[in-house]
């Protein structure tokens, strides 16, 4: 019996130890295909002006705190303004309704109703600066610089570049007189850093209560 089970693991080891040599065999030779593809276009965007609007965005504390007390609602509400005056024609154009505590959730109506739409997410509120670390900052963390070909500021990374982005390509797209086939929609949270309970838990709910999908 004893004979027979080490017989056993034996074949079992044996063909570990094959198939093991066909996958190393096999990842040896294998060779990435790359397809042919057109260049983009380069697209006209004002690469200086897309800076100066995103440090200005870094300018507003919208911070949040594990604490709801410590929050500045003034904040949140003057960013929601400089992003009215800053995007027009996407204020002009999309359907905007502020949602929870703070949150934007904005509709871009498609020509064909029939297609699903898309969801397209980010977030404006930043996390505290530690304190006592406020200056080891390259530059103030809410002063919103642009030096030496960077834009400093804390949310410059995280997320108000996602925010902006998402904005700045809408705002392009509608200057080129650009109509999505299906809908788009653009949902920037205001407390995804404490767990999104009034921005995106909220916008989720209003979609499905609509029926969107």
């Amino acid at each position: 019996m004893g004979i027979r089970i080490k017989r056993i693991a034996l074949a079992v080891a044996l063909g570990l130890v094959l198939l093991l040599t066909a996958l190393l065999v096999r990842t040896a030779r294998f060779t990435s295909r790359q397809l042919p593809s057109e260049p983009a276009a380069q697209l006209p965007v004002d690469t200086a002006a897309a800076a100066e609007r995103l440090a200005g965005s870094l300018r507003f504390r919208t911070i949040s705190f594990e604490d709801p007390a410590q929050r500045e609602e003034e904040q949140f509400a003057a960013l929601r303004e400089y992003l009215q005056v800053s995007f027009p024609r996407v204020h002009g154009a999309l359907g905007r309704e502020v949602v929870g505590q703070g949150a934007l959730l904005y509709t871009w109506s498609g020509s064909d109703p029939s297609l699903r739409p898309i969801l397209l997410m980010g977030h404006m509120d930043v996390v505290p600066v530690e304190p006592g670390t406020e200056g080891q900052w390259t530059h103030p963390p809410f002063a919103g610089r642009i030096a030496d070909g960077y834009v400093w500021g804390r949310g410059a990374m995280d997320d108000k570049l996602g925010v902006l982005g998402l904005l700045e390509a809408a705002e392009l797209l509608l200057v080129q007189g650009h109509q999505p086939r299906r809908t788009i929609y653009l949902a920037f949270g205001a407390d995804e850093e404490v767990g999104g309970a009034e921005g995106a838990v909220r916008i989720a709910s209003l979609l499905a209560s609509r029926g969107v999908g």
